[in-house]
């Protein structure tokens, strides 16, 4: 089994999650080594397969890296994100058999690969009916990932285990209102309003629709918990209970000190009306619980976000 303070390799760990898993290996004094796309990029198997042949000593392995987007990115760029994530993924995949089969693999999947007709997300779900359409590109490759673990933990007899978070949150995420995800979307939102002085902030929906959000350094802390002892599994990770829009858009407007007026517009595109993923599974068989408390992490990032409002208020995820 892995030691929890062997070195550890990291994909995708200059992204929003990846900084802050850096953070907190530094502050446990964990080795790691983390790199670029300008480093290294995974679309090129010789690359990927350079980066893990240089770290062969690393005895965990967290992929993080994928080329994902919110908002309208997914129907705007549906072979991109398949013909990319695809490359990377494969290539992950091979350069973990061919130079690191001793080292556990913890890869990063999303809810959004979950069945849109599912009532109860529970991992033994995840495969079983068809994605939601917005997103069906870039979830499916999310879906032949863990494919793929599945495979190389069966073909070589290798140990891979494949987390899916709930919708994170925190500093360093995307706030641009055309990429981000519902949180960072509302951040930008509110902390320009503040910044602008603007009457109104408008939030999609009429507020009652449903969603489950964690924050990033709770989703860190179950990670690397988890690294020594998941052994082949799927796994939920979250607070396993939903919060809806109207109480995450009023939490982030008073953090932000909006004296404005919250507008809900009904008419506008929410999607699925209630969607959150179980974690029995995580409690029952780890005994790890995620807080459901939305107020703490969103005030931290709200006040971070305000401090570096001039270097991020117009930054995109993509150019």
């Amino acid at each position: 089994m892995p030691s929890p303070q062997g070195k550890i390799l990291i994909t995708g760990g200059t992204g929003f999650v990846g900084k802050h898993l850096q953070e907190e290996l530094r502050r446990r004094n964990i080795p790691f080594f983390a790199f670029s796309r300008r480093e290294f990029d995974l679309t090129v198997r010789a690359q990927a397969e350079a980066v893990f042949a240089a770290h062969a000593d690393a005895t965990a392995i967290i992929h993080l890296a994928s080329y994902q987007a919110a908002g309208e990115f997914p129907a705007k760029h549906p072979a991109e994100q398949f013909f990319i994530n695809n490359l990377i993924h494969t290539h992950v995949l091979e350069a973990w058999r061919n130079h690191l089969p001793g080292a556990r693999l913890i890869a990063i999947g999303t809810s959004c690969a979950y069945p849109s007709s599912a009532v109860s997300l529970t991992e033994d779900k995840f495969l079983d009916g068809a994605i939601h359409g917005s997103v069906y590109s870039y979830a499916f490759t999310k879906r032949l990932l863990y494919t793929g673990i599945c495979a190389y933990n069966d073909q070589f007899k290798l140990d891979g285990t494949y987390l899916i978070p709930a919708t994170m949150y925190g500093e360093y995420d995307d706030f641009h209102p055309a990429t981000a995800h519902v949180p960072g979307a509302l951040m930008g939102k509110f902390v320009r309003a503040v910044r602008e002085g603007l009457p109104t902030v408008e939030v999609w929906g009429d507020g009652t629709q449903v969603r489950d959000f964690v924050d990033v350094k709770e989703f860190v802390r179950i990670v690397l918990e988890l690294v020594p002892r998941c052994h082949r599994d799927i796994l939920n990770v979250g607070p396993g209970c939903g919060k809806s829009i109207r109480e995450l858009a009023l939490t982030i407007s008073q953090a932000a000190g909006f004296q404005g007026e919250v507008c809900f517009n009904p008419t506008a595109y929410v999607g699925i009306k209630e969607k959150f993923i179980d974690t029995g599974k995580l409690r029952t068989a780890y005994g790890l619980q995620v807080s459901d408390a939305l107020a703490p992490g969103i005030q931290r990032t709200v006040k971070w976000l305000a401090a570096n409002y001039a270097d991020w208020k117009d930054r995109q995820k993509f150019s």
